[in-house]
Order: C-alpha cells, then sequence, then structure tokens
C-alpha cells in the first residue's frame, strides 16, 4: 500500500474510533485533508496514552495511600474546658 493511501486507511480508522456509532461527517479526500487528519489521529493517540498513564498512575497511588491507611492507627482525644472551648488532639501510629 502507498503512503498515501495508508494514511487515508488510518484516518478512516481513528474517525470510526472516535466517531463511534454516530454517521463521520463527509469530507474531501484529498493529500491535504489527509494529512492533516493524520496529524490530528497522531496527536489524539499521543494525547490518550498520556491520560492512560497518568490514570494508572492516580490508580496506583490511591492503591498505595489505601493500603497505608488501613495500617495508620488514629485515636483522638477530646478536651472540653468551659462551655466554649474544645481541644481535639490527634495522634497517628504506624
Amino acid at each position: 500500500m502507498e503512503p498515501q493511501e495508508e494514511r487515508e486507511t488510518q484516518v478512516a480508522a481513528w474517525l470510526k474510533k472516535i466517531f463511534g456509532d454516530h454517521p463521520i461527517p463527509q469530507y474531501e479526500v484529498n493529500p491535504r485533508t489527509t494529512e492533516i487528519l493524520h496529524h490530528l489521529s497522531e496527536r489524539n493517540r499521543v494525547r490518550d496514552r498520556d491520560v492512560y498513564l497518568v490514570i494508572e498512575d492516580l490508580k496506583q497511588k490511591a492503591s498505595e495511600y489505601e493500603s497505608e491507611g488501613m495500617s495508620r492507627k488514629q485515636s483522638c482525644i477530646c478536651l472540653q474546658k468551659g462551655p466554649k472551648l474544645i481541644i481535639v488532639v490527634r495522634t497517628w501510629t504506624f
């Protein structure tokens, strides 16, 4: 397959992925539009990869924080002096 035809195929596949069940808007297939859409598809692919990595990193951090939280014990000491003064002291043990 020639590079131009290959790019047209890649662009068509990307548009199908983006629009899903909705119809793909009509556009003039020529070297310029194909190049523009191919560039957009590549940038979109890179952005999707970056977003995926951020999401996976946040999932891992959330899991780590959750497991860290399970190993900590929090105790709270509340002291009341008079009708308005309340002192709260929190201690953490690991």
